[in-house]
C-alpha cells in the first residue's frame, strides 16, 4: 500500500508539481491516507487556501470513495507514532508533526510513504519504510537512499 502525506494529496488537489506523480499512485490502485492526514488536508485548504467546506468536500468526497481509503487511528498507532516523535523529532534537523509521526505509525513492512517531506522522508528510511520522493512546491524532491 501506499500512503500518502497531505502534503502529496494537497499537490494533487491544489495542481502543484507532484501531482501527475500522485494521479498515477491513485490510478494505480492502493493508496491510502492516515485520518490525520486528510484532516490537515481539509484544515489547509479551508484555512490556508480560502476553501469552502462545500468546495473541499466536492474534491476530496470522490477521492475517497474511488481511488483512497482512509485509515482510522487506534491505540497502537496512536503510542507508535508518539515514541516516533520522542525519538526522532528535533526542532531543526527533523521538524516532524505528530500527523508526520501518525503517517508514519501506519505504514506496515510492506508499505511505502509517498512525500515531499524531507524529514518525514529521512525518519521513514531510518524506520525501513520504502519512500516515494514527490516534488514540493519548488519541484525539489527529498533525499532518499
Amino acid at each position: 500500500m501506499t500512503l500518502l502525506d497531505a502534503s502529496g494529496l494537497l499537490s494533487f488537489l491544489r495542481a502543484q508539481p507532484a501531482e501527475e506523480e500522485v494521479a498515477a499512485l491513485l490510478h494505480g490502485g492502493g493508496c491510502a491516507v492516515p485520518s490525520s492526514c486528510l484532516a490537515e488536508v481539509v484544515d489547509r485548504l479551508i484555512r490556508r487556501w480560502g476553501s469552502s467546506s462545500e468546495n473541499v468536500a466536492e474534491q476530496v468526497g470522490p477521492l475517497i470513495d474511488e481511488a483512497l481509503s482512509v485509515l482510522a487511528l487506534d491505540s497502537a498507532i496512536a503510542l507508535r507514532a508518539g515514541e516516533i516523535r520522542a525519538v526522532h523529532y528535533h526542532r531543526r534537523t527533523a521538524p516532524l508533526s505528530l500527523v508526520d509521526c501518525v503517517l508514519l505509525a501506519t505504514a506496515g513492512p510492506e508499505d511505502e510513504i509517498a512525500t515531499s517531506d524531507g524529514a518525514v522522508a529521512t525518519v521513514a528510511q531510518k524506520l525501513g519504510i520504502a519512500v516515494v520522493p514527490l516534488p514540493d512546491s519548488n519541484g525539489r524532491r527529498p533525499r532518499t537512499g
